[in-house]
């Protein structure tokens, strides 16, 4: 286990009994003591490096005030441009920052411009005469714009700060202000019962099938079926390092009692509740915290398709993506190239990240034309194509594709050659925007 690694263990177990803290405490107590712990933990991981992220969340306060009616799409182009600067140190005579920034600075980019983008909705409903208690009634709906103090603690509440969830400005305030949901211990042992184990699994398995090896000259030296075969222990050892990461960050939100609602709301993961009604007084059984879920580790290994594979991993992003990428709403192609393209490079720089992700519109119109293909192979697709974010460099990437003669990209064009070229119009009316997750 790396150093990095061990630093996001060491936070992600003090993240969970730290949850009592705010048990049975009001809404100034979570705001100032959630925030306050974000911040010290930022200050520990990031050092001055902290900078960055303080000056992403007071330029989108300033966003805010300079343009309200069009504040959404100015933080889009502030937040992911401030990206570009953060991931290119070495053109202005910067320091490196460390992955926690890395970290830190990602789910701060999501936050800013959903809330940003919440807020331009807010300020059309006043335009059109909507009363602030009709407001406070739409999905995501929020009472005013917010003011620096609270897009601050918003921005720093330790909860999901390094490792996620995503989750909107409105599940914050629902937990700051709204009653304190039920916290059985079946949700939060659900979470972690598997953990150990998981982490045991990827420490054992990137042991024994070191990353490394994709890249060294032994490769080609290696039976094809070998070569193919190898990326599977690989990428079974990637997800398992996010499967712990992810069910640890989602057991701290559920400890803090973050991110639950009464079942009858229909809460999703990042997006929260899909519609809202009395809250409180509801038995613990009916309540669940869907809204913060961020893998279904069971649903991704038994998947029957890359679609649906995509649907179960990383959900409170995938959500996100879906909702606030620029034409992601657009049919098959626009939508999906586009969508993939801001989820490259909200990623990172790295060729291979593009190479990967941008792989995927191959398979995903691929999979309602053969249906075998969609049964069969997802996980091999995925293992194929994680190669991207293992290695991330591209001219790696390239080279242990071609040692298996691209296989993975020929085969879905062949299958959309015998599936007759392109889909059926009940396959378009289901796939009209591929990476729609809900």
């Amino acid at each position: 286990m790396t150093p990095e690694e061990l630093t996001y263990v060491s936070v992600l177990i003090c993240s969970i009994p730290a949850g009592r803290l705010f048990k049975g405490r009001g809404p100034r107590f979570r705001q100032w003591v959630g925030s306050g712990l974000g911040a010290g933990l930022t200050l520990v991981t990031c050092g001055p490096h902290a900078l960055h992220s303080l000056v992403t969340a007071l330029g989108t306060w300033l966003v805010l005030r300079a343009a309200p009616r069009r504040c959404g799409w100015a933080t889009l182009v502030w937040t992911f441009g401030y990206l570009l600067f953060f991931r290119t140190p070495e053109l202005w005579g910067l320091p490196q920052p460390p992955p926690y920034a890395n970290a830190l600075q990602l789910l701060l980019t999501l936050k800013m411009v959903s809330m940003a983008i919440d807020v331009q909705d807010q300020r059309e409903a006043e335009l059109k005469g909507v009363t602030s208690s009709e407001r406070g009634e739409l999905i995501g709906g929020l009472q005013g714009c917010p003011g620096l103090v609270e897009i601050l603690c918003y921005s720093y509440c330790y909860l999901g700060l390094l490792t996620g969830p995503f989750y909107r400005l409105r599940t914050y305030q629902d937990w700051l202000w709204g009653p304190t949901p039920p916290v059985p211990p079946s949700l939060l042992w659900g979470r972690l019962r598997w953990v150990p184990l998981l982490a045991l699994g990827a420490e054992v398995v990137g042991r024994v099938f070191p990353s490394g090896a994709l890249m060294g000259p032994a490769l080609w030296g290696w039976p094809f079926p070998w070569r193919l075969l190898y990326s599977a222990p690989v990428f079974l050892a990637f997800r398992l390092r996010f499967y712990v990461a992810w069910l640890s960050s989602e057991a701290a939100c559920v400890a803090a009692a973050f991110g639950g609602y009464p079942k009858e709301w229909g809460a999703r993961p990042g997006c929260g509740p899909t519609r809202r009604g009395e809250m409180g007084g509801q038995p613990p059984e009916h309540w669940d915290y869907e809204c913060i879920r961020t893998v279904d580790p069971w649903g991704t290994e038994r998947c029957y398709g890359v679609r649906e594979g995509l649907r179960r991993w990383n959900m409170t992003v995938q959500w996100w993506l879906q909702h606030y990428a620029p034409y992601s709403h657009y049919t098959l192609s626009i939508g999906a190239a586009v969508t993939l393209l801001v989820s490259a490079y909200w990623h990172g720089l790295q060729g291979g990240l593009y190479l990967s992700l941008l792989s995927l519109p191959l398979w995903l119109a691929a999979e309602p034309l053969v249906g075998a293909v969609r049964r069969a192979l997802p996980m091999r697709v995925f293992e194929y194509l994680s190669v991207g974010f293992v290695l991330r460099r591209g001219e790696d990437v390239i080279r242990y594709w071609a040692a298996l003669g691209f296989c993975m990209h020929i085969l879905p064009v062949v299958g959309i050659v015998v599936g007759g070229g392109s889909p059926s119009m009940e396959a378009i009316k289901r796939w009209r925007n591929p990476l729609c997750v809900w």
